[in-house]
Order: structure tokens, then sequence, then C-alpha cells
């Protein structure tokens, strides 16, 4: 960046203003609109994009002042409207309109529309011109549904009609407070990637771990998987039964073989090609698993990657299931159990000892050191919530427990790391 402290944002608009200045947070800067500067006119947005819209502006307001100008155009784009309101979401009821008058219109257009048909995601385009008219641009977007009905009394625009999918489309973005929403808000992702785009490029191999069972999920992926193969009349009573009590156990602290609960699920797969068992492990994944991403796990997981870091999912659940999950969220690596394959059928054994305990912390070292050589990376964040995540957890600056049992709880506590109990 250039050594002007002023940054000039091209809008008229306080929320927008705030909005910008709280995310972006740029030591030093002094954020200033228009108005402050008793600049009252604007230019015409005659372009057929949100990012040639954008530019538009930024090039006014650098024109204008000299200074550095950041300038952003943002709407609600709906599929099944065919992309509207889009470039025109400020201005959808006419061109004098209110954000009540928009969202009146939306609701009429939208009336005979159900369920999936009612998706839509906010865009942001921004256009950022430093004083000395270098030109850098960021997009983001986020996505959700259009509810039947306004709810919130936070935002603006279409905030209370829209509830995010981050969320569980549970809340409008209107209902979420600040931090909330700018966790997952397209002005979030857009600023954060502007950001990056401005900084210096971060030391390689700034790296974030999450596991999956009781971390990312609220449940745990094993016992959805037995009662899968329970009902399913694949997996015995018996086995289903000492599966689950193994499980219990294990919910409350004991060190117990984690190899018997694997040993009862493979078994159950000897009559079946591992092609097929994958694609009910798959199946498991998307009709029972999915549902239950913690929505605070997710908007974390992608502000992470916002943010420039690599993340890598370390679990002991079983590569069908955690690679399906690595393709929902976006996620390149990860370390799973990998489960011996015979003559195209499982054994019940495993390849390698799964990544659970010290050998989640063994494993995922040889794979950083491989990947950025022994020096060159970082555990920035790790996220776990069982004791037998800590090896792992230690070697993080940040270790972070979610809802964690009793005795990483206590850990936790004793050595002042960060507890989110997400379940509450």
């Amino acid at each position: 960046m250039s050594p002007t402290k002023h940054i000039v944002v091209a809008t008229h608009n306080a929320h927008k203003l705030a909005e910008i200045r709280a995310i972006l947070n740029l030591p030093g800067w002094e954020f200033v609109s228009l108005d402050d500067l008793g600049i009252t006119d604007t230019p015409e947005e005659d372009a057929d994009s949100f990012i040639g819209n954008a530019r538009i502006k930024a090039r006014f307001a650098h024109e204008k002042t000299g200074w550095a100008a950041l300038a952003d155009d943002s709407g609600l784009v709906v599929d099944a409207l065919g992309g509207a309101p889009g470039i025109y979401s400020s201005r959808y009821a006419g061109l004098n309109s209110d954000d009540a008058a928009n969202n009146t219109k939306l609701l009429e257009q939208m009336e005979a529309l159900h369920g999936a048909n009612r998706a839509a995601h906010f865009v942001c385009a921004l256009s950022f011109i430093d004083a000395d008219g270098t030109e850098t641009v960021a997009e983001g977007s986020f996505d959700g549904r259009i509810g039947t009905q306004a709810r919130g009394e936070g935002g603006f625009g279409y905030d209370p009609l829209f509830y995010p999918e981050a969320y569980g489309f549970e809340r409008s973005v209107a209902e979420l407070n600040a931090e909330e929403k700018n966790r997952i808000s397209h002005r979030f992702l857009a600023l954060a990637r502007l950001r990056t785009l401005l900084a210096p490029p971060p030391p390689q191999g700034q790296i974030v771990v999450f596991d999956f069972d009781g971390t990312l999920i609220d449940i745990s992926s094993p016992v959805k998987l037995i009662g899968r193969l329970n009902r399913d009349k694949i997996m015995s009573k018996q086995a289903v039964l000492k599966s689950l009590a193994w499980g219990i156990r294990y919910k409350m602290g004991r060190e117990l073989d984690q190899r018997i609960p694997r040993r009862y699920v493979f078994a159950s797969f000897k009559d079946f090609p591992a092609s097929e068992a994958n694609n009910i492990m798959r199946d498991v994944y998307r009709s029972e698993l999915r549902q239950h991403l913690r929505p605070q796990a997710v908007a974390a997981l992608k502000q992470h990657q916002a943010e420039g870091r690599e993340v890598i999912i370390v679990s002991a659940s079983f590569e069908p299931i955690i690679s399906e999950l690595c393709l929902d969220l976006g996620v390149e690596n990860y370390l799973c159990t990998q489960m011996e394959v015979v003559n195209g059928s499982y054994t019940g054994e495993t390849e390698s000892p799964p990544p659970e305990s010290e050998h989640k912390l063994y494993q995922f070292v040889a794979w950083a050191d491989t990947r950025y050589g022994a020096e060159g990376w970082e555990l920035t964040h790790a996220y776990g919530d069982h004791y037998s995540d800590v090896p792992l957890m230690e070697i993080a600056r940040h270790p972070i427990a979610v809802d964690p049992d009793r005795r990483l709880r206590g850990i936790a506590r004793e050595r002042h790391w960060t507890i989110h109990d997400w379940c509450r």
C-alpha cells in the first residue's frame, strides 16, 4: 500500500462504511465516506456486472480526492428469478425505493417458489485503487435462502429475508450479531481476500487442523454408520450393542482399544465389495451426517481459508466419509483411517495406525514436513473435542476445545486454551 493514511469509501451509506471499517480494520488508516468529504454527487453505474460498477465508483472517488479509494458493489442474486435483483438490488422496486419496498417486491416475485427454489446468494465485488492509481479487485459470496417473511432488527437491505446456509437456514442475517454476520458475509469474504492481496504474502505453511466427530459435527459418525448398518440388517445385533457400549465408555473418557469398533464395522462388510461399502459410507455422510455440521465450525473453517491458511481435516473416521466431507467444504487435505482391502473387499484391519492420540500428531507432522519442509510450517489453530486430541493441540499456537469432554475441558481450563461451547 502507499503511505497515504486515508481511504475514501465510495458510499453514502453509513451502515456500509461502518461494516467495511470493522472488517478491513487496517491499523493507521482512516476510513471516510463521500459524505464526510462533502461530495454529494455520484457516478452513473451503467456496467452490467458487480465488479464493473465497483470499478466505476472507485475511480470516481479516487479522481475526486486523489486518495486511495475503495468501492463495493453488492447485491442479492436469486437463481429462480434469472439472477434478479442482481446489480439492481438497491433499486429493485424503483429508482428511489427503500429497503422495505425492495423486500416487499422480492416476496411478491417469489410467492409461488418453495424450498430449494428459494435459494439465493449475496455477492460483493470490491475495487481498491491506491493513491498511485494501482487497482486491486476481490469478490466474495455466501449462500442461503429467501424466507417467506422478514425477521430481525439488525442489518440492512435484504438481511431480514435472507437465511444463510452457514447457520442452518434457521436465522435471518438481521437476527445475527455483528460477529456472526462478519464470519460469513459476502462483504467479509471479499474484504478478507482484498486484505490478503494488499498485504505482503503470508509465510508459507500456516496450517489449521479440524477434528471431525464432535468438532465439525455435533454427533458421532461411527454411531450413525452403525445405526445405518443395523437398519439395513448388515451388522448383527450383538455387534451393534457391543459397538455402542464401547462408544459410551469412550465418550466418558475411558482409555480403550479403538480397533474394536472398526473391526465390528468392517467385519460387517466382509460379503460386500469395498466399492459398495464405500458407497454406503458416502451416503451416510450425505443423508445423516451433513445436516449435523456445526454452523459455527464451518464458519470458522471458511474464515481461516479466506485469511489464507491451509485447512486439513485430521480424523480417525473412515476415508469415504472424510473425503465426502472435504468435497463438501472445499478442503483439499485430510488424514483419516484407511482400511485394508484384499481381493476387492475389506479385511477389518487398517493399512496403518489411524490418526488418533499420538498417532494424530505423528501423522500430521509427517504430512506438514513433507509438504513444507521441517522448518517451513506452523500449526496456527487446532480444533478438537476429546482428550485424545491433546497431543496435536499442544503444538498449536491457538488450541481450541470444542464442546470438550470432561478431561479435555479440565486441560483446556488449566492451560488457558480457548473453549467453544457451540452446542449450548
